[in-house]
């Protein structure tokens, strides 16, 4: 019976340890500060990861916006090389105007012998070549538009001011 009490009384002081040491680590868990550090520390934790990922969304549009930077570059040079040209056309077209609107009609003459088709065509080229230089072109561009050679186109425009 001796040892039916110290076992129990072994049993008891087990459970009372057991309880004690519980007792201790649930107060502990409860306390306001403790509750407050762990709180503190998760607040933390979080607020690096939205930093980090806060920086890499940065890198990311930065990155974006270099390269729109660099289309919008491309863009605007494509754009103006279009304008200039579409300036070019314009300008080309108005000056041909101009030279078929100054240009006078030319009778077809039926073609009776050689020489006089030749003296025609000597005729008409003289008078393209004299329309071009007075609408403005430069003689290397009369020359390449008539495919003539320069010298020629030199000799009719220095003959037409010797007669004038």
């Amino acid at each position: 019976m001796e040892q039916y009490i110290i076992f129990a009384a072994l049993l008891i002081l087990g459970y009372s340890v057991v309880y004690l040491v519980l007792k201790k680590k649930i107060e502990k868990s409860l306390d306001p500060a403790a509750l407050l550090d762990q709180i503190r520390e998760e607040i933390s934790r979080t607020i690096v990861e939205m930093n980090q990922t806060t920086d890499r969304n940065i890198a990311l549009i930065e990155d974006r916006i270099g390269n729109l930077v660099k289309l919008l570059g491309k863009a605007d040079k494509r754009i103006s090389l279009f304008r200039r040209e579409a300036e070019k056309h314009a300008v080309s077209k108005k000056v041909y105007q101009a030279v078929l609107e100054s240009k006078p009609p030319q009778e077809v003459l039926p073609a009776t012998t050689n020489s006089s088709n030749h003296e025609s065509k000597h005729a008409f080229k003289q008078s393209e070549v004299l329309n071009l230089h007075n609408a403005g072109f430069s003689g290397s561009l009369i020359a390449k538009k008539l495919n003539l050679p320069m010298g020629e186109i030199e000799l009719i425009i220095s003959l037409s001011k010797r007669i004038r």
